[in-house]
């Protein structure tokens, strides 16, 4: 029998670093992808940028501990000659609203209770000091040197080759396979599998696969796009991810071009494959970033459509724009690795490290604030939910 102590469905950035996490805690593992590479969708299409700037203790502590392990990549996975591309540049929010200022002072004394002590806070004078491309009419901004991206693929990729898991590609795994209240193993284009531990951490397919054996998660879909810019002269390469906080337009450098974003509101989809970005994406964005940062007005008039290349992918998002990272308190042996509402790449190693310890028993179902069962019951307040 193909057996093996945990099943991980999923090779994206969270499945790899459930892999690494899982089998350096000593599981015998194995990871089914359905595509020829790891990482093909959600992850391709991400901004792979990280920030601990959030308002809430949860976000907080994991981003932290994230970047923590980013910035010690190569001695946390032993890979010496790793490189996962980190560029810490900070992240810069900005605001033009006439009470921007207090507001963002708000925001940064709830910060350091919640333990978030190096963000600064400047009035737009100052702002444009530091970054003399900011519009005149900012009124504050905060900034964090330590945020900042990276390489989404190599990130994969490293916590794959650091892990001690077997990974099958072009291996779609078709059905969970479950006797009486406990997982079995699954059945995949390649025949069964089979472990008394199974976790799905499918992204936006996450909620058809455990549909599929009666779960029903709290994770909705939305599209979401980005533009990038190969190469441009008045692209400033040292500037920070720049985010206009009053409408949610940022972007940051890349290379020598740029890679732009917006979260514009749209309806709830179903999980797909294959996405379209619309074709007057890039002038949107454009427009909305050149608000904050009046530059963008004269690049565009000199872009070509050679110039840019427009991706879509899918946000897995949760009522709280908090990851689900949880076992299913009915199924034994069911996990769950997913809903992490656009932020994957950048709490992919403190997610990772919950699940070990949830499969460990290190942490219990009531210490875990990614706890499935947290959204029983409960009603969440608009100021839980981040826009970014």
């Amino acid at each position: 029998m193909n057996t093996a102590d945990l099943i991980i469905i999923g090779g994206g950035v969270i499945g790899a670093a459930s892999a690494f996490f899982a089998s350096r805690a000593g599981f015998k593992t194995r990871l089914l992808e359905k595509h020829a590479a790891l990482g093909a969708l959600t992850t391709s299409a991400s901004l792979a940028a990280f920030r601990a700037q959030f308002a809430d203790a949860e976000n907080i502590a994991m981003m932290l501990e994230s970047i923590d392990f980013f910035e010690n990549f190569r001695k946390r996975t032993g890979l010496l000659d790793a490189d996962i591309g980190l560029v810490q540049q900070g992240y810069l929010f900005v605001t033009t609203a006439a009470e921007g200022y207090a507001h963002s002072r708000r925001r940064v004394e709830l910060q350091r209770t919640l333990g978030l002590n190096d963000v600064e806070l400047w009035d737009g004078d100052a702002a444009r000091k530091h970054f003399p491309f900011l519009a005149p009419e900012i009124t504050a901004a905060t900034f964090r040197a330590r945020d900042g991206w990276l390489s989404a693929h190599e990130l994969t990729y490293h916590y794959a080759q650091a892990s001690r898991a077997e990974i099958f590609l072009d291996t779609g795994v078709e059905e969970i396979l479950l006797r009486g209240d406990s997982v079995e193993g699954v059945h995949t284009s390649r025949g069964n599998f089979y472990a008394p531990r199974v976790v799905i951490a499918t992204g936006p397919f996450s909620k058809n696969l455990a549909r599929s054996v009666g779960v029903e998660l709290p994770i909705s879909l939305v599209r979401r796009q980005r533009a990038a810019i190969k190469e441009h002269a008045l692209i400033p390469r040292h500037a920070p991810m720049t985010i206009d906080a009053d409408t949610g337009a940022h972007w940051r450098p890349d290379g020598h071009g740029a890679i732009l974003a917006w979260a514009i509101p749209e309806e709830p989809d179903i999980a797909r494959e294959e996405l379209s970005p619309d074709w007057d994406f890039p002038a949107r964005v454009l427009d909305g970033v050149a608000r904050i940062t009046p530059f963008w007005r004269e690049l565009e008039n000199s872009l070509r459509r050679s110039d840019l290349d427009v991706r879509a992918g899918q946000y897995d998002m949760t009522p709280d724009a908090k990851p689900i990272v949880s076992a299913h308190p009915q199924i034994r042996g069911l996990y769950f690795n997913t809903g992490y509402s656009g932020h994957g790449v950048m709490a992919s190693p403190a997610g990772g490290r919950v699940l070990a310890d949830l499969l460990t028993g290190k942490m219990s179902g009531i210490e875990n604030p990614f706890s499935v069962a947290r959204f029983e019951n409960r009603i969440v307040g608009e100021e839980e939910k981040m826009v970014l």
